[in-house]
Formats: C-alpha cells, sequence, structure tokens
C-alpha cells in the first residue's frame, strides 16, 4: 500500500467515525499532492465537496433545530422542573444543556434557587 492509499483508508476511516472535520483535512492533503495524476485529484475534490455539504446540511440542521425553540420564554417554569429532575437523575450540567437547550447560565441558576 502507498501513501495516497494509506490517506484515503485514514480519511475513509475518519469519514465512517464522523470525524467529517479531520476527514476533510487528509483529503485537502490528497488533492494537493502534486505526484498524483489529475483523476486521483479529482476523486479527493469530489470527496471534499461531498464531506462540506454535509457539514453544511448538519449545520443548518442544528440552526433549524434552536429556531424551533424561539418560544422558550414560555416554558421557563416547566423547563426548570425539568433541570430539577435531570440533576437528581444525576446528569452533568453539560448533558442537560444539550437535552434542554437552555444557556449554562440558566441551568446554574435552577440549580442555585432550589
Amino acid at each position: 500500500m502507498n501513501a495516497v492509499d494509506l490517506l484515503r483508508f485514514k480519511a475513509s476511516s475518519l469519514e465512517s467515525k464522523g470525524l467529517l472535520r479531520r476527514a476533510i483535512a487528509v483529503w485537502q492533503d490528497i488533492s494537493m499532492d502534486p505526484k498524483l495524476n489529475k483523476h486521483e485529484r479529482d476523486q479527493a475534490l469530489h470527496s471534499l465537496n461531498r464531506l462540506t455539504d454535509a457539514i453544511q446540511q448538519k449545520t443548518n440542521a442544528e440552526k433549524k433545530k434552536l429556531k424551533s425553540h424561539a418560544d422558550r420564554h414560555k416554558n421557563v417554569e416547566s423547563d426548570k422542573e425539568k433541570i430539577m429532575q435531570l440533576y437528581q437523575q444525576g446528569l452533568t450540567t453539560n448533558e442537560i444543556q444539550q437535552i434542554t437547550q437552555r444557556s449554562r447560565d440558566f441551568i446554574y441558576n435552577c440549580k442555585k434557587k432550589s
């Protein structure tokens, strides 16, 4: 196996693990290698475009999800109760933040007031 094949394997394994940004860095290395022919560099560029689109879609989905929580000020009391229940279950602040989509400050204030 030559160096290019090893880089391709590394990029593919990073992709399969979900480490897209690291995989992009490897594909960029492959696409800029002057030793490779045009076809191999084009394949690397195609992979770069595919991964970039995947990251963009993921980012857009996360933004859309955050926009769906725009009416958070209406759910303050129920969120406070939920946060306290999650603390009692033994979850950490970061885990609660991911579940409730509330800020760290809001979560800490709920914990202080109880």
